[in-house]
């Protein structure tokens, strides 16, 4: 009954690292190409004890059921979100001084034309000299 249980357990080993291996991308498999391991558990199983391939896929080669991440930063810290926090600022920076120099040229142009409208509509301006000082043609 030992035996029995052992075998199936070493056969159940064997197949799930075989379907796994067969399933997994290229990049996923760790270790050794996906062919290798596929080679490696299939040859290493039949021979004396079954589950040492499968086995050995199972712990060195199959893809991290947690892959380790880069050291996580701060976002202070990060210089990526730095440099995009630099770029976004310069940005509206330039937009804003942008929207000021619209903003004095259009107010400008408003009083050059209020100017005019005064000169033109004022009857007490008849000698060459108008009320900010300026002569006339």
């Amino acid at each position: 009954m030992g035996y029995v249980v052992l075998l199936l357990l070493s056969v159940g080993v064997t197949i799930y690292a075989l379907v796994d291996c067969w399933r997994s991308s290229d990049d996923e498999v760790r270790g050794l190409p996906r062919p290798a391991w596929f080679l490696l558990i299939l040859l290493i199983g039949p021979m004396g004890f079954p589950p040492i391939g499968g086995a050995l896929y199972l712990a060195l080669g199959r893809p991290a059921l947690f892959p380790r991440q880069g050291r996580v930063l701060a976002p202070d810290d990060d210089p990526e979100f730095l440099r995009s926090l630099d770029v976004e600022h310069r940005r509206t920076e330039a937009e804003r001084r942008r929207r000021e120099q619209r903003e004095r040229k259009e107010r400008e142009k408003q009083e050059r034309q209020q100017r005019k409208d005064l000169l033109k509509n004022d009857p007490t301006t008849s000698g060459p000299e108008t009320p900010d000082g300026e002569t006339r043609p």
